[in-house]
């Protein structure tokens, strides 16, 4: 299966296009954007986007691994990850729902 990455200067196109904004300002507003989230999970630890989803920060625990090729085991250590969880609406849209 294919995996169709999008990096930030293609949305900065995308919003340039759509909005028909100087590019110097859609790279404000985007990093803006970026800058809410973070902190929002630095603070709260979840933020939620009502109509596009939530980003949730999750502890994880310190754990063995393997290394498949030797089969050494070391120790993957204790970390946060972010998840994020679709709204309906996005869930929706990718299924072709109304």
């Amino acid at each position: 299966m294919k995996r169709h990455n999008i990096n930030k200067n293609q949305l900065l196109k995308e919003i340039k296009s759509n909005l028909g904004l100087p590019l110097n300002i859609c790279e404000k507003i985007l990093s803006e954007i970026f800058e809410i989230i973070t902190e929002g999970l630095n603070n709260d630890q979840e933020i939620k986007i009502n109509g596009f989803g939530k980003f949730k920060l999750l502890n994880k625990r310190s754990r063995y691994g393997r290394n498949p090729k030797t089969g050494e085991e070391f120790e993957i250590k204790a970390r946060k990850v972010v998840t994020f969880y679709p709204s309906i609406n996005i869930k929706k849209k990718i299924n072709n729902e109304k």
